[in-house]
C-alpha cells in the first residue's frame, strides 16, 4: 500500500510502497503527486501486461500448430524412407 510519511525527523517526505522506500522529495505536494501517479500506474501496467500475455498465448499456439505440421512431414517422410527400403530387403532376402 502506497504511502506519505515524514521522513525520518527531517523536513522531507517519504513515499513508502509496504516496507518498500520508494522516494524521498522536499515538498508534501511532490509527495502525494508521485503517490497518485504510482497509483495510477499499476493500471495501465496490468492493461499492457495483460495485451503481452495475450500475444504470448497467441504466438504458442501458432508454434504448436507449425510443430504438429512439422511432426506429420517427419512422419510422412518416415514412412517414405521405408516404403523405399523394403524393396531391397526383399530383394535382398530372395537372393540369400
Amino acid at each position: 500500500m502506497l504511502q506519505v510519511t515524514r521522513y525520518g525527523k527531517t523536513r522531507f517526505w517519504a513515499v513508502w510502497d509496504g516496507q518498500d522506500l520508494v522516494a524521498v522529495v522536499v515538498y508534501k505536494k511532490g509527495a502525494t503527486e508521485l503517490l497518485r501517479r504510482l497509483a495510477a500506474q499499476p493500471r495501465a501496467a496490468a492493461a499492457a501486461e495483460e495485451a503481452a500475455q495475450e500475444a504470448a498465448a497467441r504466438q504458442a499456439q501458432a508454434l504448436a500448430v507449425q510443430a504438429c505440421a512439422l511432426a506429420r512431414q517427419a512422419q510422412a517422410a518416415a514412412q517414405a524412407a521405408r516404403a523405399r527400403a523394403q524393396p531391397a530387403r526383399e530383394a535382398g532376402a530372395a537372393g540369400g
